[in-house]
Parts: C-alpha cells; sequence; structure tokens
C-alpha cells in the first residue's frame, strides 16, 4: 500500500479558498427579522476576508513563507466577528463565518508547522538550516 503525501502548503491553500468562499454563505443571523441573513460579502469584514484569502493563496503559491500571517489575519478577524455576535441578542454567527474561522485557523497552523518543518531541511543544492530565505532563493556571498 502506498502512501500519499499531500504538501502541508496546498491543504492551506484549500483551507484559505474554503474561507474565501464561505463569504458567499451566511454570515450571521438577524432574529429580529424573521431569521434573516446577511451574507459575508454584505459586509466589510467580509470583503476583507475574501480579498485577504485570495492574495495569500497567491503568495503560498509563489512560496512566501509568512503567508501565515495573512491567514492569522483572516483568522482573527472572524474570531472577533463570532465574538461580537455572541455578546449581541439581535443577531448570532451563522455557518458562513463558522467555516471561515475554522479553514482560518487550520491555515495558520499548517502553514506555521511548514515553515518550522522547513527551516532546518536540507535542500538539494545547499547546506542544512537556511530555510527561510524567501521565495527569491538564498543569499550567496
Amino acid at each position: 500500500m502506498t502512501s500519499v503525501h499531500i504538501p502541508r502548503c496546498r491543504v492551506a491553500q484549500g483551507c484559505l479558498a474554503a474561507a474565501a468562499a464561505a463569504m458567499f454563505l451566511p454570515w450571521q443571523t438577524v432574529a429580529e427579522q424573521g431569521a434573516d441573513s446577511q451574507l459575508g460579502t454584505g459586509s466589510s469584514e467580509g470583503q476583507i476576508i475574501f480579498i485577504v484569502s485570495l492574495v495569500m493563496i497567491g503568495l503560498i503559491q509563489v512560496g512566501w513563507r509568512p503567508a501565515w500571517i495573512g491567514a492569522g489575519f483572516v483568522g482573527a478577524i472572524t474570531v472577533r466577528e463570532i465574538l461580537e455576535l455572541a455578546g449581541d441578542d439581535a443577531a448570532s454567527p451563522a455557518i458562513g463565518l463558522w467555516i471561515a474561522t475554522i479553514a482560518a485557523v487550520a491555515a495558520v497552523v499548517l502553514l506555521v508547522w511548514d515553515m518550522f518543518a522547513n527551516v532546518s531541511a536540507p535542500d538539494d543544492d545547499g547546506p542544512e538550516g537556511r530555510g527561510l530565505s524567501g521565495p527569491l532563493g538564498r543569499r550567496r556571498r
């Protein structure tokens, strides 16, 4: 039986794509208006999450290791919105916000894990321990 290796960065890109797609799902449910719901793209925070998620997918693709910062930003916005809506009696968090939160937190965990796993991993053409040099390659002396 062979094992299939899926890189952590690809899974993190999928998580960020799920967070971006979740902005088209209900973000919050307003109880006063007969269970009316607002989409994530209907708020400025949802639009920021959508744009930052797409930008981070592209930066992960080019190999930018600090992409976890953007994924953490998406996670922080969603957690803040959940906490804000939890204290509001008129509205409650809906499924889109929960999906975006879980996906963003998973992406952060995977990206940080990948970053630390590759710090001391030897490259094929270079010495060990220079893994944080970025997408432009390591500096030559």
